[in-house]
């Protein structure tokens, strides 16, 4: 991947507004067609996973039936993704999203959370309703943190993709209680979700489309009402400074070094003689 230095950074000073203004931004092609092939083999792999594996209990499988044959456990998330892949750990440092991410909080970024969305089909829209991902974050020692949704197939609002209500990163941290549903992902959910339902937008992504947003912002993901099933990858970056204050991060790569000074941060391992070893 080709590194992109400060210079070359993709967000303008008007999306930089925006994104503060409505808390979120949607970053079209962050993915090439041949990436986005490559994430999807990954995460197929990852949704095949048996029971018996020592990192099972990172796969949130569900009752929903039939499985597909693609996701037989019916799994409709996955975490810590570079447990399964190395091309997930590539993935966190991605040179388009990072800088993005970069240019939107940082300067800095840093890792925090890897994991993956699966909806199959008849994906009901209340698994996991309206919510702010700080719900499982705060107490933070800033609120300069987001989620980037990498969508890894074609979805609207009404196919999988993520509704979001614009500017309520600014109500700061709401009150969650568990839902009350049957089918639900258990996942807490705000308080009063009534009343954001006819404020959430969602748009149109494609293959390699990201949206990016606030940890705060009020978000829910979409129901999948078609024939076939739906993938998505979530990557949660924060800037360097941002702490938890709270009980600590235990994903697989918190708070790694992603940008430094405007560039990726990747170190060189220094040459090693290995001729001793011979």
């Amino acid at each position: 991947m080709a590194v992109l230095a400060a210079e070359q950074q993709l967000i303008s000073l008007s999306e930089k507004a925006a994104f503060e203004e409505n808390g979120y931004h949607v970053l079209r092609g962050a993915l090439a067609p041949s990436e986005v092939r490559q994430y999807r083999e990954a995460l197929g792999r990852v949704l095949r996973t048996p029971e018996d594996h020592p990192y099972s209990n990172r796969i949130a499988a569900t009752d929903m039936r039939p499985a597909p044959a693609d996701n037989p456990r019916a799994a409709w998330a996955a975490f810590d993704l570079q447990l399964f892949d190395d091309a997930f750990w590539d993935l966190a440092y991605h040179p388009t999203v990072a800088m993005a991410v970069d240019s939107l909080i940082g300067p800095d970024i840093n890792l925090y959370q890897t994991s993956s969305i699966s909806k199959l089909p008849n994906f009901p829209s209340n698994f996991r309703d309206w919510h702010q991902d700080s719900e499982y974050s705060d107490p933070q020692s800033n609120d300069r943190h987001v989620t980037v949704i990498l969508f890894l197939d074609e979805m609207d609002g009404e196919t999988g993709a993520t509704w979001v209500v614009p500017g309520s990163h600014k109500l700061g941290p709401l009150p969650h209680l568990l839902p009350c549903e049957t089918v639900t992902s258990r996942a807490k959910e705000v308080e009063h979700k009534e009343f954001y339902e006819p404020q959430g937008i969602s748009f149109q992504f494609h293959p390699g489309d990201a949206l990016i947003f606030l940890v705060r912002l009020v978000h829910k993901s979409g129901p999948n009402q078609s024939d076939s099933s739906r993938w998505s990858l979530a990557y949660n970056y924060v800037r360097h400074d941002t702490h938890d204050l709270g009980r600590p991060n235990r994903y697989t790569g918190a708070y790694l070094p992603i940008t430094r000074r405007g560039r990726i941060y990747l170190p060189q391992l220094p040459s090693v003689d290995n001729s001793a070893f011979r």
